[in-house]
């Protein structure tokens, strides 16, 4: 998953590029306003972590132009921690707020909380965001109808159980359903073609099975 990080303390930003890089993430350094923008621009990011005071363009500028260009993930991170600058932050469009000094954990726990991903490793190369129906990918996002999510979401919630095929219609598709197990069988084939086949696994007399490819 990429994170645009912005801070102009070069220490700091070194330390918390460091955070995330060893907690899986992928980032992308800006040293102030402008050089955030124009990244942000330039790619897409699945969460910005930016200070609020930063030369050219601060924290909250940046925030409303981003948030004014498209939907992204915004965690600021500021020494001004009085209750009205907190506001001020939510109401102009941050969606979690963190005065410094903040511990690492606290820091990596806020993050992985806005992206939906608290639960999983983000070393691996599949990461669900479940509050965006997405799946990244090796960090790209796959091309899923939210049928195939669901599916998809369903088999990773129960990795390493055999499931039969009325299971998975039943969990998927509710009891009222009307397919057939040839349905499923036919979802695992779309679900294989995308992500691999490595991750999907028959288990011959009962239905499927999956796991995370060991590194």
């Amino acid at each position: 998953m990429r994170i645009l990080l912005c801070e102009d303390e070069d220490k700091m930003r070194e330390l918390l590029r460091k955070f995330f890089e060893k907690a899986g993430y992928f980032v992308t350094e800006a040293r102030d306003g402008e050089e955030a923008l124009e990244a942000f621009y330039t790619e897409k990011f699945d969460l910005v972590v930016l200070d609020w005071m930063m030369p050219k363009f601060n924290g909250i500028e940046v925030v409303q132009q981003m948030k004014q260009e498209r939907a992204v993930k915004i965690l600021m991170l500021t020494a001004k921690n009085l209750p009205e600058d907190e506001v001020q932050a939510l109401v102009t469009g941050v969606d979690d707020y963190l005065a410094k000094p903040f511990h690492a954990t606290v820091l990596l726990a806020r993050a992985a909380k806005l992206l939906g991903v608290i639960q999983q490793d983000l070393s691996q190369p599949l990461i669900f965001i479940p509050n965006e129906q997405r799946v990244l990918l090796n960090s790209v996002a796959l091309s899923l109808t939210k049928r195939e999510y669901e599916m998809l979401y369903y088999l990773y919630q129960n990795q390493g159980l055999a499931l039969t095929r009325e299971q998975i219609l039943l969990s998927v598709w509710g009891a009222d359903h009307e397919n057939d197990e040839r349905t499923v069988d036919s979802f695992i084939r779309i679900l294989r073609d995308k992500i691999g086949k490595a991750y999907i696994h028959t288990v011959y007399g009962t239905g499927y099975r999956f796991e995370i490819p060991q590194k």
